[in-house]
């Protein structure tokens, strides 16, 4: 077998220690043992603060099942715009160079008799050029620096996950799958603008049915993808975190996975937030992605993200 490879008996002892019975764990594992091509994941939100611990504990999950794992993380961008006054109270952008940040790589979790590995890789992903005539004075933005680090790690991680500065963009150029995080504060199961009379004279909003609660969460959540002109773009999935708990039960939401299924959104679970705030943009502490208790809140997330990227069309993009 190749080396730092597992076999199916390893990582079902791995995935036991976060609460999965053995028996199952290997027999997954079993019918998985197939190696995968690696993936380059990005996920896609239009407010990103109180997603990182969901992130982290997908990852750590996939880690603790025996997968090596890279969260590739964009660093502060170290241009910055400097305003200088002009004749006539005008003013002008220019683009003054820093020192750029050195790349930093830290190991958040290893396990102790396999090849799971969850590690961090702080870095600059692009850099910008100075403006030229034909760009309408906007700089030129450089990629490249994402690209070389993602050919770098290629070949020595099973997945790497790609964390943004800013998660709303998709990412053609360096990402094999795309996957949407649905952030929900008020879930959608009453319509606030018709109101029914109930007992003792009080007003309260008509019940949605699980087909009208998915055309909200639709429309609130995933119109920032939809809401401009863009490329069309292949999404691998949906995943929902909310905030606050569920007023409804699994089956009204398997009505409303069922809905975006059939929209095309492949649902792949829900997530709550468990306390808030989270800590804001920041991935977990290493502390606490070593807790098993943490990681088997994402266990079924993790599972099906993990089949939805396997079971993807050999170079789809």
């Amino acid at each position: 077998m190749p080396k730092n490879q597992s076999t199916a008996a390893q990582s079902a002892r791995r995935a036991s220690r976060s609460g999965v019975k053995y028996t199952e764990a290997l027999r997954r594992a079993t019918t998985s043992d197939m190696p995968h091509a690696p993936h380059v994941l990005r996920f896609l939100a239009e407010r990103s603060g109180n997603l990182y611990h969901l992130v982290g504990g997908i990852a750590a999950t996939w880690a603790y099942s025996g997968q090596r794992v890279l969260l590739l993380e964009e660093a502060e961008d170290y241009w910055r715009w400097t305003m200088r006054p002009r004749s006539r109270g005008r003013r002008k952008k220019e683009i003054e160079p820093a020192i750029p940040p050195e790349p930093t790589t830290s190991t958040l979790w290893s396990s102790p008799d396999g090849p799971g590995l969850l590690t961090r890789h702080t870095c600059m992903w692009e850099t910008c050029h100075p403006a030229e005539e034909n760009n309408r004075g906007f700089p030129r933005t450089d990629r490249s620096l994402l690209a070389a680090a993602v050919a770098d790690f290629f070949d020595a991680y099973d997945v790497l996950v790609l964390v943004p500065k800013h998660w709303s963009y998709p990412d053609r150029e360096n990402a094999t799958a795309h996957v949407i995080l649905g952030e929900i504060d008020i879930f959608p199961d009453i319509d606030c603008r018709t109101a029914l009379p109930g007992p003792g004279g009080e007003e309260k909003g008509a019940p949605l049915s699980p087909e009208q609660s998915a055309a909200v969460l639709h429309e609130r959540c995933l119109g920032f993808l939809f809401g401009s002109p863009h490329l069309p773009i292949a999404l691998d999935g949906v995943i929902w975190q909310s905030n606050w708990e569920l007023p409804v039960d699994a089956d009204y939401l398997a009505g409303v996975d069922r809905d975006m299924n059939r929209a095309g959104l492949r649902p792949l679970g829900w997530s709550l937030a468990g306390r808030r705030p989270l800590p804001h943009k920041q991935l977990p502490e290493p502390d606490e992605l070593k807790d098993p208790d943490f990681v088997q809140r994402f266990q079924l997330i993790a599972e099906r993200l993990r089949a939805a990227l396997d079971a993807r069309p050999a170079g789809r993009k």
